[in-house]
């Protein structure tokens, strides 16, 4: 389980458009970052975009 609850927004940067944190993950990767993604915050106060990293794949046991 991934935890997360009350803390979505901390330590992210918020940008206000979809395009803007597409630029900045894009600059992210240029960098040597890899497996990120834009998606809108789903805090309403924040209601922002931000950049983050996908899951990592599930391995079965």
């Amino acid at each position: 389980m991934i935890r997360t609850k009350n803390r979505a927004c901390t330590g992210k940067r918020r940008h206000t458009t979809y395009e803007s944190a597409e630029r900045h993950r894009q600059q992210l990767i240029a960098e040597g970052a890899v497996r990120l993604n834009v998606y809108r915050c789903r805090k309403r106060h924040c209601g922002g975009f931000h950049v983050g990293h996908l899951p990592k794949d599930r391995t079965t046991r």
